[in-house]
């Protein structure tokens, strides 16, 4: 048939006939019908597309051409996002950090792959990005069917596809520096808690309140605020807002070691990265509260309700 565009590929051809079929139908929808023939040579099967010649068509077939090209792009570009992707992705990890192990290495795939549907970064949209880099991946398509009516899709994938390779791999990198620093955090939450678990408890029970502006009130269950001196140096001045607060409160309450804590939540916006550690370290011996006395609602534990004190 004349004017035959021909794909040719190893892997992935029921999606690759399936996505053809899929895009073509809309042109028939407009009396465009076109053949889909398949030819195997040797271990590659070729997909050949194009406009029977013995039919009328209803619009000038350079242009009709011109349209199924675009949706033939449309079509492979599809496939290599929802399909080579993950194979590229996978051989990146592979060759490039073989010397994780293959939970660590399937840990990096995952974080790839929700990266890939926008995850990685705050506020990005996975449809979005998706999109657009199905429509780079559509724009060489589209370049070079037009100067060419056979491409054979593996090879455009590895070699007319570099850029979007590279930035494969860049997603890849960001995963596992991702990694590793969730490992560090992680082992970090682990000896803070053996930190704690090991020392005998300076205070039976504490309050933490949380103030606006990263500001902490720490008493005791008596209600008196803690004075001990040590922490008064600790806990000197926190107004500034600045991360190093943080860190004081949490060694504050690492060098008490409660038995049992109360984090006070009810009328501040506190920082939740702060919140989720305490949280961790303190696990089987922490509280809520949304709301006691002190944040006037009632004190809700993680695991059951407890009376307003």
């Amino acid at each position: 048939m004349a004017g035959m565009i021909t794909i040719g590929a190893h892997n992935y051809l029921p999606a690759i006939r399936e996505g053809l079929e899929r895009e073509l139908s809309f042109l028939q929808r407009e009396g465009l019908h076109v053949d889909i023939r398949e030819e195997r040579r040797g271990d590659m099967i070729f997909l050949g597309c194009a406009f029977p010649r013995e039919k009328r068509i209803s619009m000038p077939r350079k242009e009709a051409e011109g349209l199924l090209r675009q949706y033939i792009a449309n079509a492979l570009a599809e496939v290599i996002v929802s399909h080579w992707e993950q194979s590229l992705v996978r051989e990146i990890v592979h060759q490039h950090y073989y010397y994780f192990n293959p939970g660590e290495q399937e840990k990096i795939l995952e974080l790839t792959y929700l990266g890939l549907n926008g995850n990685m970064e705050k506020g990005s949209g996975g449809y979005n990005y998706n999109i657009h880099r199905k429509g780079r991946i559509l724009y060489r398509l589209l370049d070079y069917l037009d100067r060419n009516n056979k491409i054979i899709l593996d090879g455009f994938v590895r070699f007319r596809l570099k850029e979007y390779t590279k930035e494969l791999r860049e997603v890849v990198d960001r995963s596992v520096d991702d990694m590793m620093l969730e490992k560090e955090y992680r082992e970090f939450i682990h000896l803070l808690r053996y930190f704690v678990e090991m020392q005998e408890p300076r205070r039976l029970e504490i309050h933490v309140i949380m103030a606006e502006e990263n500001k902490y009130h720490l008493m005791d269950k008596e209600g008196e605020t803690i004075t001990d001196d040590e922490l008064e140096d600790m806990l000197l001045d926190l107004s500034e807002g600045e991360a190093s607060s943080d860190d004081l409160l949490i060694s504050a309450l690492i060098s008490l070691a409660p038995a049992r804590l109360h984090l006070h939540l009810g009328t501040a916006f506190p920082n939740r990265e702060v919140v989720g550690t305490i949280k961790k370290v303190f696990a089987g011996r922490i509280s809520i509260c949304l709301g006691c006395d002190l944040c006037r609602k009632p004190l809700i534990d993680e695991e059951e309700h407890v009376k307003p004190r």
